[in-house]
This record gives structure tokens, sequence and C-alpha cells, in this order.
């Protein structure tokens, strides 16, 4: 089974960045980044789309970690 990342990305910018969800930073580097099991995908999704609405000028990706692969996105042009 897999491991997913979350990763954010303010308005303006160009790059995504992981989370550490522990601290609520981003970017911060990969050896930094809260891993999250496959199996908690869908508690993931619901976090990834409250932090959205509650910082709407963020988008919020979730990822497999150390991937391109985007498995969902809150805000921007969905995914």
């Amino acid at each position: 089974m897999a491991n997913l990342m979350l990763y954010a990305k303010e308005q303006g910018s160009k790059r995504f960045g992981a989370v550490d969800m522990a601290s609520h930073t981003f970017p911060v580097g990969l050896m930094y980044a809260t891993i999250v099991p496959e199996a908690k995908l869908e508690v993931l999704k619901q976090r990834a789309s409250l932090l959205h609405r509650m910082n709407p000028r963020i988008v919020f990706q979730i990822r497999y970690a150390g991937t391109a692969t985007v498995l969902f996105q809150a805000g921007g042009d969905e995914a």
C-alpha cells in the first residue's frame, strides 16, 4: 500500500510545496512532510477541502508520496 502527501500552493505561486500538518507550514522539504497511509485517503480529502474553505487563496493537492500524480485537488482548476 502506498503513502500519500498533502501539497499546497498560494494563489500566484508557480509551484506546490509539501505540507507539514503537525506545524501547519508549507513548503517544507519532503523530509518534514506529513506522510499519510493510502487507507486514510477519504479523511485526507475531507481535511484538504476544509483547509481550502478556511484558506480560499490556497490550493491543496493530495499526491502519492514523492510523485507528481495528483489524486485529489481542493481549489483552483480541479485536477
